[in-house]
């Protein structure tokens, strides 16, 4: 009896895990698995048997338990994913210390590697394939949650002015990246974190134009004993001074 010999045929990027039809293992089914490829044999949505890289193999040869069982073969592709985009905004931030409001967002990047087969497999229900897009509608409204939180908190009442934001993108990123690779919304699926970027921090330009207008008025503010200098330098970038008013006196 000739073989039956499977194989993926999907070699777009954006597909991580591809499932082939449920089939019958019989003694003439086996599988081709290329370089860079797993191939895991899926029964009742457990992972039954891992087929590395082959030119051709029978899947009764991994257990003739498997003989006539229903099964579905997945095939992985790679372990890490594309880049997928992530974006949110309108955080409210109010600087008392300085007395800014304005509204922040802030968008980028991030990928994923599958830290557990079994566990990624098991949120699938293998009926389609697992892609970059089906990852991302599991993952991102976690990433908004997490960052919204974050990125509010990061300026409220500091003395980081709205116009000193973008010296702290990396700082950000750095925070945001460590409490995402804890997130069980990734270790629930099987996943981790593998990289985060954060491509840009947006205000409302309306907002700094209400800002601006103020710091142009050359407006010294006093918080407690510190006093706030706030000037705009020639090349209109802002000069922001702290002096302690106790000190002086």
């Amino acid at each position: 009896m000739k073989d039956i010999v499977l194989a993926p045929t999907i070699a777009d990027g954006d597909v991580l895990v591809q499932f082939t039809a449920e089939v019958s293992v019989e003694k003439n089914l086996a599988v081709k698995v290329p370089m860079g490829y797993t191939a895991i044999v899926c029964i009742g949505g457990r992972a039954e048997a891992r087929i590395p890289s082959t030119e051709e193999k029978r899947i009764v040869d991994c257990g003739k338990q498997l003989l006539h069982k229903k099964c579905r073969i997945a095939f992985v592709r790679k372990t890490v994913s594309e880049e997928m985009a992530w974006g949110f905004g309108n955080i409210n931030v109010n600087n008392e210390r300085l007395q800014e409001a304005y509204r922040i967002g802030a968008n980028g990047k991030y990928s994923v590697e599958i830290a557990e087969i079994g566990k990624l497999l098991n949120s699938f229900d293998g009926e389609e394939n697992i892609t970059t897009e089906t990852i991302r509608n599991k993952t991102i409204a976690t990433i908004k949650n997490v960052g919204t939180a974050i990125l509010g908190k990061y300026f409220a009442n500091t003395r980081t002015s709205v116009f000193e934001i973008s010296a702290h993108v990396q700082d950000i990123r750095k925070e945001l990246l460590s409490s995402l690779q804890k997130e069980v919304a990734f270790t629930a699926l099987g996943l981790k974190l593998h990289d985060l970027t954060v491509d840009g921090i947006h205000i409302p330009e309306e907002d700094l134009a209400i800002i601006q207008n103020r710091l142009n008025a050359n407006v010294t503010e006093i918080e407690g004993e510190t006093v706030i200098v706030q000037t705009i330098n020639e090349d209109g970038s802002i000069k922001i001074s702290y002096e302690d008013r106790k000190k002086n006196n």
